[in-house]
């Protein structure tokens, strides 16, 4: 009778133990969950912290060192509220202080070809980086695709100052070093194919080489015999008028303040052209492997 009771007694022991290490189971996961939730609190609480804390407060401009081949200069002022991006203005201005989302004539064009102004196009990307708060995140915008991308290297500028408090402005080189070479995609009626290769160094136009070519690989500015024709008639000649407007370009480093070569106008509007690609589409972005473009008569 003892041993049964003792029997029982051991099973009701094992079986309370038994019940309470459950309980304390149970209690144990219930707690590692509160305690995991608690931490994954306080991370997306620190994540907040340090995403609502990643720039102080203060307005900040990113702007490019010199004009482009349009004469604007692009910038973009962030504004930074409570650690957060709140505001974001993007537009191009010029030496007047006009801003070109007020010309008339680059707004008529660009609504006609995009369906919005580029007032429009712009705040659409002012309004993307105050949802991202990340300028390597805002899509470009369609039919915008070099100002986009003008937006978003200007926008991170003007942030890193933000996360230093560096209000002065940012300073962003619109030309990277490096010798773009382009070309037109098609010998002209005479047999010849203009020719471009320009030399960014310390991020200003440092040379420029411009000549003619045709399909036996002769220079225009080589060729005696069409000097001796085109001298006396136009005061001019291929390699005087290409040496005038290379060393304007350098001497200037805007495109739209060369003048054009009286005698030569045809020759002054290739090199205009095919230095506003060079400059435009190659140097902004660094691209280096020759081009073929189409040259409007």
């Amino acid at each position: 009778m003892k041993k049964s009771m003792k029997i029982v007694g051991t099973v009701l022991i094992l079986a309370l133990a038994l019940t309470a290490c459950g309980g304390n189971s149970k209690e144990a996961a219930n707690n590692a969950t509160t305690s995991n939730n608690g931490s994954n609190n306080a991370a997306a609480t620190t994540n907040n912290s340090a995403a609502t804390g990643t720039y102080q407060d203060g307005t900040y401009k990113g702007i490019y060192d010199r004009k482009d081949v349009r004469n604007w200069t692009a910038y973009v002022e962030v504004t930074v509220k409570d650690g957060k991006i709140e505001k974001a203005y993007y537009d191009y201005t010029n030496e007047n202080g006009d801003l070109r989302t007020n010309d008339e004539n680059y707004t008529s064009a660009f609504k006609a070809a995009n369906k919005m102004t580029p007032r429009e196009a712009f705040d659409q990307l002012g309004g993307k980086l105050i949802e991202v708060q990340d300028a390597a995140k805002v899509d470009a915008v369609t039919g915008a695709t070099h100002s986009s991308r003008n937006f978003n290297e200007l926008a991170a500028a003007a942030l890193e100052h933000a996360k230093t408090g560096d209000t002065s402005d940012a300073i962003v080189n619109l030309y990277e070093d490096g010798t773009y070479k382009v070309e037109a995609d098609a010998f002209d009626d005479h047999g010849w194919k203009p020719q471009l290769e320009l030399t960014i160094k310390d991020h200003k136009v440092d040379s420029v080489a411009f000549d003619y070519v045709n399909e036996e690989g002769k220079l225009k500015t080589e060729d005696a015999d069409y000097k001796a024709a085109m001298e006396p008639k136009s005061g001019t000649y291929p390699a005087k008028y290409t040496e005038e407007l290379e060393k304007q370009l350098v001497e200037k480093q805007l495109i739209g303040d060369v003048d054009a070569i009286a005698g030569a106008t045809t020759s002054s509007n290739n090199f205009s052209a095919l230095v506003e690609y060079a400059l435009d589409d190659m140097a902004e972005v660094g691209d280096t492997e020759l081009k073929a473009i189409k040259i409007e008569e």
